[in-house]
């Protein structure tokens, strides 16, 4: 599955029968901490083998020297009965916003809440100054459309897919308010450029340690293969299933790992 940075931080989502827990009458904030830990040299080699122009968030990692706290990501998650909405805005440290001209990265999900969990209708992302990205949905023909700027413009590509699907913000939170997978599962999800599956595989059991406490979580790590070598791991709370924490290891490509944390548990 490929992955850009910053751009794909996994955030958050909702998901699941909303029968064992009362629907939220306010939005939820959920704030995540956003570090990078980066190789310059590696990016700059494979620059220079590919013959690639470099990309839009390449300031950002000249600057990293090893790891460094460089975003703040918030997450507001508004859930009603049959209906979901999550924002989303990551906002870069004072240093990087200077050298980025104060870009932010935005996503925007809505759907609806199913006995079958969440199911996705509408998926947008800007990443600084790039093309707002936008995906849409048409559940009955199960074909989902990819736009740039605008869904007014002819799509750019669509896609067939089947099953229940997810995107970059419902993939996090999908499993409030139902007990977390026992084995792998896979997962079908869009990040409004594209459309892919993914397994991912239930690990270990630890104790977490977050804003002075120590609950326990559950890892979940994606299967990787000869042509998808970019790693993914996420990490639930047992009790309330919420993503603690997002590890994206990103192929040669970049050269950079992205790790996401929770800075506090929210109360639901």
């Amino acid at each position: 599955m490929k992955i850009l940075p910053i751009s794909k931080i996994l955030a958050l989502a909702v998901c699941g029968l909303m029968l064992s827990q009362p629907v939220a009458a306010q939005p939820i904030s959920f704030e995540y901490d956003l570090r990078i830990t980066a190789d310059p040299g590696k990016r700059a080699a494979y620059l220079k083998q590919s013959g690639e122009a470099p990309s839009v968030y390449d300031p950002v990692l000249n600057l990293i020297k090893g790891s460094m706290q460089v975003a703040t990501v918030v997450d507001l998650v508004d859930i009603k009965k049959d209906r979901y909405h999550i924002s989303s805005k990551g906002t870069l440290g004072s240093v990087l916003s200077t050298v980025l001209n104060n870009q932010t990265l935005i996503r925007d999900s809505v759907g609806t809440v199913t006995a079958n969990g969440l199911l996705t209708n509408t998926y947008q992302e800007k990443r600084g100054n790039t093309d707002l990205l936008l995906a849409k949905v048409d559940a009955p023909k199960k074909i989902i459309q990819f736009f740039k700027v605008s869904s007014r413009t002819p799509p750019v590509a669509t896609a067939e897919y089947s099953g229940q699907l997810l995107d970059m913000l419902t993939v996090g939170y999908q499993f409030i308010g139902r007990p977390l997978p026992t084995k792998s599962l896979t997962l079908s999800v869009t990040d409004g450029r594209m459309l892919k599956r993914y397994t991912l595989n239930r690990g270990e059991t630890v104790d977490f340690a977050i804003d002075g406490q120590t609950v326990k979580a559950v890892r979940f790590f994606k299967s990787t293969s000869k042509e998808d070598t970019a790693t993914f791991e996420i990490w639930y709370s047992e009790k309330d299933r919420l993503p603690l924490r997002s590890i994206i290891g990103l192929s040669s490509q970049y050269g950079a790992t992205i790790q996401v944390d929770l800075k506090k548990m929210p109360k639901l």
